[in-house]
Formats: C-alpha cells, structure tokens, sequence
C-alpha cells in the first residue's frame, strides 16, 4: 500500500511538471486538492517522524464577474455616440429654429438660456453617473459643452444680444470648464467630442452672419484652451486635431463668406501656426518627451496645409513678399526646434524631421522657383552637390531625419544634369557648354572623396563615377566639333580612367571604364561610320581598334589585383 501511495505521488508530481512547462495548469478541484493533501501528508507521516505541516486554507474565491464582450462594449460605445451626438444635434437645431421661424414664443434670452439649461443638465447628469461608468458617462458632459458653444456662437452672431468681449470671455470660460471636466473624466472620447463639437459651431448654424472677426476669434480661443488642455493631459493628438480643424474650418468659411478679407485670414494663417508651435514647444518641454518619428509624421500634413493656405494667399495679393514670408516662416519652425533642444540638451529626432521637410519644401519651391531667375538655376544646382558630399563626409550626421532636404537638393541637381547632358535647357544659359564639363569635374572630385568608405557610401561613390562619365561624354560631344574627336575623347578617358585605376587599386573605377568603351564602340558602329567618308572611316576604326586593344591589355592587369577586403 506504501508503495501504491509513493507512486501515485510520484504519479502527481510528474503530471503537474508536465502542465506548468505546457502552460495548461488548471485549478484543482476541491476532491482533488484534499486527495494530493492526504497522499503527501501520508507520504510525509511514514517517510519521516517530524509532524505534517499544516497547509493554510486557502481563501474561498470571489465570484467572477463577467466582463462585457469586446463587442459588447463596441455597441455600447455605439450606442452612447449616437445618443449624444443626437442630443447636440436636438439643441442646435432647435437654437436654429427658434431663430429662424420664430417657433417659441420667448424672447432669445430664454431661447439661449434655456439651451444652456440644458446643457448644465447634461453635465450634472454625467458627473452624477460617474460613479458607476466614468468613461460611459463623459458623453453627457461632451455633449454639454457642445450646446454650451452654440448657445455662446447663437447669442452673439444670431441675436446679437452680446458683444465681442463677452462672447469671448464666455468661450474662454467654457473652454476652461472642459478642461476641468477632462480632468474628471480622463476621457479620449470627450476630449475628440469637445473638439470636434466646438470647431463645428459654425456649421451647425449658417446663415447667423458673414463677419469673420468674431470667427477670427472663436476659432482662436478654441485653439489655445485645446492646446492647454493636450500639455495638462500629456496627450499630443488633441492639439494636433484642434490644428487641423482651426486650419481647414476657418479656410472654408472665409472662402464661402469673407474672401475680400484676405488680409484678416492672412493674419489669422499666422496666429495658428504660433499658437501650435508655440504648443508643440511647450509639450515637449513640460513632459520631456519629445516628438519621434512617427508623431512627426502626423504634424506634417498639418504644416503642408498650412503652407499651401498661407502661399496661395501670398501669391495672390502680395506676390514680391510672398517667397520671402514663406522663408521667414521656416526660420519660425526652426525657432521652436532649437529652443527645446537648447534647453534639453539633446537631439529631437521629430523636431529635426518636420524641421527638414518643411524647410526643404520652402526652399525648393519659394527659394529656388520663385527667387532663382531661371538662368541662374542650373549654377545653383551645380554648387548644390558639394553641400550634399560635404554632408555625407560629415561626422555628425543622420540619415533618417535630414533624407528630405537631401532629397530635395538631389532631385533638383538630378532634373538640371538631365537637361544639361540632353542639351535641352529651358532657357538660354550664359556658358552652357562648360556646364556638363564643370559637372564630370565635380562627379569624379566627389567620388575621390568618397571612394575609400564602405557601405552605403560606397554606393553613392559608384553612382557619382557613373555619372561623371556620362557627363563628361556629354562634354565632349557638346564642345568638340568633330565626330572623330568625340570618338578619341572617350577612348582617351577610358585608358585614364583605366590607368588610374591600376595605379590607386580601384576596381570599381576600372570596371567603370567599361562604359566608356561600350559607347565609344557603339557610336563608331551606329553613328559615324553611316554617312562618313572612307578616310573618316579608317580613323574611326583605328581610334576604336587601338583604344579597345590598349583598354584590354590594361584590363588584364586590373583583373589580377586583389579584391577589397571586406570591413
């Protein structure tokens, strides 16, 4: 019987190890736990004489309770959208109503009272139920801020029964009270409803008036509280979804009812790019957590928007400033870049990124478009180059935040050396044709700078002698009058491309010169022996003969040379 016991222990032992290490240990049952209690305690009573240890009772476990499905909870957020988007809905037309047809027979103060009545009841009723669903019942409150807005936007625009200031003192104050509500509730959803429901105002209630003053103002107040609300609650998307919403909102109505008033919106464009950079700054300050790359990213079509608003606005009424502004307005982006990293002493990865596109957009398009005369543009592309190898040489440098100014020069040097290899310029250009010859000097200084790194700087090194040869093949057929010529200067860079090669160990500047020798035959076959004379001919065949053969013999040397060790 010991042994049957001992066994069945044993037995145990083995199967428990056997569910932890598979992770399909299940609570014993009850017969369970009282037999593995009695066979060690049996166990423990004949192997030894020291009395059993007690074993604790366990606590009797508390009934589960039954969480709410996932899709449970889905229609019940649902459902609690829907309800207090159809109560802001019920207020704002029933505030446009009253105001239309004169339904009601008090006068506006009660109308506008009586909304705001109601939307004090929505919040008590949400911080009454907080207590048993917090998140559930912040819609109430969302929804009362909401009608709070409107009855504000009615009794000034619709009635006119109150001022500037006060309308203005009121909208700040309501602003403050969703602060303060959003303390309470630590709410995503009623943070996104009292945005989206106060940058809606306008909308819900057309027609009231065509002064964009008040707007001016309304939008702008709704800025700054929603941007002190996202540095209170250490959340970044909600100023951002105010920037786009004061932005885009603002443009829309001062297109449709104010659009003589340009130098208002001009000014308004100004005032909310300061306020959110200003935010933005701050955010990162507060919270030491600044922007990274992927926060950056949502920014950016914020500042897009911005630019095009604001330039589009500029060209149109102030066409000699407006290139000029757009640069300043970098200088303004930059500003709230450095001071955060001046005063954390660290790089902001984000900051940089938005810093570099942005600045490169303006650069190309208002710097080198609008400021550039067309003439002078494929020079400026020209000294571009050097700034990019100076940077690739840099120590300090970071590919994966300044690759947008990069490709912005890159793409500008790319489009010139196109039309200048071509011979097809847009304009005429004073000593155009040096240009191709001053841009094969330039690609191979780059690639002598660069040839001896590894990695992707060994790549960028190859593509620079690449292009050098096509460009100095550009060269010479635009200087050089006579096709046999032409043919003799590619052959002749060839074998100093080769010689060189051999003399500094450089396979890839020999294999490169394989390019020089496939064109020149190329051309000699397909290009001057067609029409040329017979004399011509016999030139062109011997230039080719003996460049290849003298190109071979030098290949064969180049070909014994020791590969480059691997870093």
């Amino acid at each position: 019987m010991e042994s049957l016991e001992q066994r069945l222990a044993q037995l145990e032992s083995r199967l428990e190890r056997i569910e932890r290490h598979l992770n399909l240990a299940a609570q014993p049952s009850a017969m369970e736990e009282s037999f593995s209690f009695h066979t060690a305690q049996s166990t423990r009573d004949k192997g030894s004489n020291q009395p059993p240890r007690p074993v604790p009772a366990s606590p009797p476990a508390s009934p589960k309770s039954h969480d709410t499905p996932k899709a449970g909870n889905a229609i019940t957020r649902l459902l609690g959208w829907g309800g207090a988007m159809a109560l802001v809905l019920a207020a704002a037309y029933l505030i446009k109503l009253a105001y239309e047809s004169g339904w009601l027979s008090l006068p506006a103060q009660a109308r506008i009272g009586l909304a705001m009545v109601s939307g004090l009841g929505l919040i008590a009723c949400g911080l009454f139920l907080r207590r048993t669903d917090r998140h559930y019942a912040s819609l109430l409150p969302a929804a009362g801020i909401v009608i709070f807005f409107l009855s504000i936007y009615s009794a000034h625009l619709g009635y006119h029964f109150i001022g500037s200031g006060i309308s203005g003192i009121c909208v700040v104050l309501t602003c403050i009270a969703s602060l303060w509500l959003c303390r309470m509730f630590d709410s995503d959803l009623y943070a996104f409803f009292a945005i989206v429901g106060s940058y809606s105002a306008p909308f819900l209630i057309q027609g009231t008036s065509h002064q964009i003053w008040p707007l001016m103002l309304y939008f702008s107040a709704w800025s700054i509280g929603f941007g002190l609300y996202s540095l209170f609650a250490g959340r970044r998307r909600y100023y951002l979804l105010a920037l786009y919403l004061a932005v885009v909102g603002f443009d829309l109505i001062w297109r449709n009812t104010a659009r003589h008033q340009w130098l208002a919106a001009l000014g308004y464009q100004a005032a909310q790019l300061v306020i959110f950079a200003i935010c933005a700054a701050l955010f990162t300050l507060r919270h030491k957590r600044p922007l990274d790359q992927r926060s950056a990213a949502m920014h950016l079509p914020a500042l897009l928007i911005f630019y095009i608003l604001q330039y589009s606005l500029l060209h149109r009424h102030l066409p000699q400033l407006a290139p000029w502004l757009a640069l300043a307005s970098v200088a303004a982006v930059g500003l709230c870049y450095l001071v955060p990293r001046l005063l954390l002493g660290r790089e902001l990865p984000g900051g940089r990124l938005i810093l570099t596109l942005y600045g490169s957009l303006a650069l190309v398009h208002a710097g080198y478009l609008e400021l550039i005369p067309p003439d002078w543009r494929p020079w400026i592309a020209l000294l571009a180059l050097p700034a990019v190898i100076a940077w690739l040489g840099a120590s300090r440098r970071n590919i994966s935040t300044d690759w947008p100014l990069l490709a912005a020069i890159g793409l500008l040097w790319l489009i010139n050396f196109g039309q200048i290899i071509r011979h097809e310029l847009p304009v005429p250009i004073y000593g155009h044709k040096i240009l191709a010859l001053l841009h094969a000097l330039e690609l191979y200084a780059g690639y002598a700078l660069l040839r001896k790194n590894e990695g992707v700087i060994r790549l960028v090194s190859g593509a620079l002698v690449y292009l050098g040869h096509l460009a100095a093949m550009a060269a010479a057929w635009q200087i050089l009058s006579s096709s046999l010529g032409v043919s003799m200067a590619w052959g002749l860079l060839a074998l100093i491309c080769l010689g060189l090669a051999l003399r500094l160990g450089d396979r890839m500047l020999g294999h490169s010169s394989l390019l020089l020798f496939i064109f020149s035959a190329l051309k000699v076959l397909l290009h001057d022996l067609a029409d040329a004379a017979t004399p011509v001919r016999i030139g062109c065949l011997l230039v080719v003969g003996i460049t290849l053969y003298a190109g071979g013999w030098l290949y064969r040397y180049m070909e014994r040379m020791a590969p480059p060790k691997s870093s």
